[in-house]
């Protein structure tokens, strides 16, 4: 996972995520484009606030953004934890897409969290493994105290499940997307330019 982790410099992906924290609920997709070390940008394709676009700069330590709509025309710039940014489980933008599923497990293997191999999986064209984590420091990983990562063959994350200590499913994300080390414009990270998101997205 490591070794595939540091093989990677830029990539895209579109996915899908569920999120819940007492009563309420969360469901949005969003397309995301990285860049290391940890530059981020998103926009929300489905779900709540459609057409918000974020981009974070881990050089200035800001996240700069707008919403979607009549509001489309006012650009924000705000610190990381910033609640206008932040997921109803305190996930924040740079936790966004494939990076946060790598950068996560790497530090429960740090951490020395118990794994488990549950076997191989099957889905929708994508074959791999999947490894469950029993995390002992929930308030350090957002509530977390089990988390199930399905990663492919090639060692890319599929899909992941989170549970709290009552073993109810209160996060899951779906990678159907993913696009390893394409050439993104630099403009893309010019934060004058972050009202203008890419208007043709790499689709399948």
């Amino acid at each position: 996972m490591k070794q595939k982790w540091e093989s990677i410099e830029t990539y895209e992906c579109e996915y899908k995520t569920f999120q819940k924290k007492d009563n309420k609920k969360d469901t949005r997709t969003y397309y995301v484009y990285f860049k290391k070390p940890l530059w981020v940008r998103l926009k929300v394709l489905k779900g709540r606030n459609k057409g918000s676009e974020v981009m974070d700069n881990p050089e200035k330590n800001i996240v700069r953004g707008r919403r979607g709509g009549i509001l489309r025309g006012i650009v924000l710039t705000l610190k990381p934890d910033d609640k206008k940014v932040v997921s109803i489980r305190g996930f924040k933008v740079y936790d966004a897409g494939i990076s946060g599923i790598y950068i996560r497990f790497l530090k429960y293997f740090e951490e020395g969290f118990e794994m488990e191999y549950l076997g191989r999986f099957e889905e929708k064209g994508h074959k791999g493994l999947k490894i469950r984590i029993k995390i002992e420091k929930p308030g350090k990983y957002w509530g977390l105290c089990e988390e199930i990562i399905w990663f492919t063959d090639d060692y890319i994350p599929y899909k992941t499940e989170g549970f709290d200590e009552k073993g109810k499913k209160v996060l899951e994300a779906t990678f159907y997307k993913v696009y390893l080390n394409t050439k993104i414009p630099e403009n893309l990270w010019r934060l004058q330019d972050c009202y203008n998101f890419p208007a043709k997205m790499r689709r399948l």
